[in-house]
């Protein structure tokens, strides 16, 4: 009796030992500094973003669940979910906010002048009016410009090598990209220039995504070029498969869409962005206010070419540009 008596003693002080023990870890994980990212797209399709945020993180000596953490909200391809989930971070108080892309940069700054704004990867901060000037962008948001939708010339020019012939090139765009006006502007000005016609078409969502693609029907378009947005990232698929259907080639912006058809992507390196991006958080965390980090501006950018579509459209793809991409898929 006695033998089990001090077995049992020794159960429930083993147990009550554990008590305290589990209460302090809980407590101390959530006295850790919280960094919300807010992303446009799914679980799924955010897990190589993720991965290169922890990469960056850790080269910069921070730890998920050591020394910070992350929570992410997804709008799961649903880029009208983007200011609702904003508003609802910043309601939170994070230590840093990591948004993507300009038109959530512009719902950052519109939901607080205070919570500290990092933006892995956008288009124009300063044109558009989100931080004062690169080298001292002031209040409360920085990030990485990689000035992708201005590059849209760039991309036009690579219509222009890749096809000769070509004189009528549709550009979509979504009317509701602040960045919008001055793509347009800049792709006629070339356009006009290198005596390309340029056919406008716009979407904001899915839906006026098909129709605008469906509308270039029997148009002679002999290619689609793409102005910014979120939409045109997190519906590549389905704009890549419907414009080929209708047998208009697509030159994208973004990484992966190459792959799933586009004849040619002219990306930027997002994932080192988000690494770079990354330091920044890891910087905030450890005291800097985010109006002294200068925002940064790679100039590193990846041409792929999908010569097996080039061949579906009977396009001989020059030497010249197989020399200059990253990547060919044959």
């Amino acid at each position: 009796m006695n033998r089990l008596w001090g077995s049992s003693i020794l159960v429930m002080v083993a147990a009550l030992l554990t008590l305290p023990q589990t209460g302090t870890a809980q407590s101390s994980a959530r006295s850790l500094p919280r960094v919300v990212i807010v992303t446009n797209g799914d679980e799924v399709g955010h897990r190589p973003f993720r991965d290169h945020f922890l990469k960056g993180m850790q080269r910069s000596g921070q730890t998920e669940g050591v020394t910070y953490r992350l929570e992410i909200l997804y709008a799961n391809r649903d880029n009208t979910r983007s200011a609702g989930l904003i508003q609802e971070a910043v309601a939170g108080r994070p230590a840093v906010l990591m948004v993507y892309g300009l038109s959530s940069a512009k719902y950052a700054r519109d939901a607080s002048q205070s919570v500290p704004v990092v933006v892995a990867t956008s288009s124009d901060l300063v044109d558009a009016g989100i931080v004062r000037s690169y080298a001292h962008p002031g209040g409360n948001i920085t990030g990485v410009c990689d000035l992708s939708d201005e590059l849209a010339v760039k991309r036009l020019e690579l219509i222009r090598d890749a096809m000769p012939n070509a004189s009528r090139v549709a550009l979509l765009l979504n009317p509701n990209f602040p960045a919008t006006p001055k793509i347009e502007r800049r792709v006629r000005e070339v356009a006009s220039g290198i005596g390309i016609e340029i056919v406008r078409v716009y979407a904001k969502d899915p839906q006026s995504m098909i129709s605008a693609l469906d509308s270039l029907r029997g148009s002679r378009i002999d290619a689609l070029l793409l102005g910014g947005d979120a939409l045109f990232v997190i519906r590549a698929k389905e704009l890549i498969e419907r414009a080929n259907a209708i047998r208009v080639p697509v030159i994208h912006y973004w990484p992966g869409t190459a792959e799933m058809g586009a004849l040619m992507s002219h990306q930027a390196q997002v994932f080192r962005n988000v690494e770079l991006a990354a330091d920044y958080v890891n910087r905030i965390l450890k005291g800097a206010s985010p109006g002294d980090l200068p925002v940064l501006q790679p100039t590193n950018y990846d041409l792929v070419i999908n010569a097996k579509v080039a061949k579906e459209y009977g396009l001989q793809i020059p030497q010249s540009m197989r020399v200059q991409a990253a990547s060919v898929i044959e």
